[in-house]
């Protein structure tokens, strides 16, 4: 499965942004607490509304760091369950389609052991200087991931009628 992702935070950054709603811009919503930067580009998937009342976020690996604003298509590979402070908070994983490095990426085990380690080291701590818990789960395969982006995408079209 590919879809459109907009970029928020290029993966090495240490700036928290977000897609302001009522403007459509990039703005700097915080910087980290702690002494770590993203392990992958972030972003969200538009025309998406997942648990946490926010677009579906993304983690998208790519040999290369990805400009905030930027569309990129992105090939799913899994799924990563996390839970922080305004509860489920689900990252669906991919890899840039353009990237002939990320080629041979077809599955969330694609990716490697470590690399993997990293993002859940990274959940898992990069809000405790604020003094915010997060927990994280296990990561899944495509088939879960898609099942995650097919309900956020009915929630988005169920929220538009509803005038949410």
């Amino acid at each position: 499965m590919v879809v459109r992702a907009v970029i928020e935070i290029p993966q090495g950054s240490q700036n928290k942004y977000e897609c302001d709603p009522s403007t459509g811009r990039i703005r700097l919503d915080r910087v980290l607490y702690s002494a770590m930067h993203y392990p992958a580009n972030y972003g969200f998937i538009p025309d998406t509304w997942a648990d946490d009342n926010d677009p579906l976020d993304v983690l998208i690996f790519a040999s290369t760091r990805l400009d905030p604003g930027v569309d990129v298509a992105m090939r799913v590979i899994g799924a990563f369950f996390m839970a922080d402070e305004h509860g489920p908070d689900t990252k669906i994983l991919g890899v840039v389609e353009a990237d002939p490095r990320f080629q041979h990426v077809e599955t969330v085990s694609d990716l490697g052991s470590h690399r993997l380690l990293e993002v859940r080291h990274f959940f898992q701590e990069y809000k405790a200087l604020q003094g915010i818990v997060t927990t994280v789960g296990d990561f899944h395969e495509c088939s879960v991931a898609v099942e995650v982006i097919e309900r956020a995408q009915n929630s988005f079209i169920a929220r538009q009628h509803t005038g949410g």
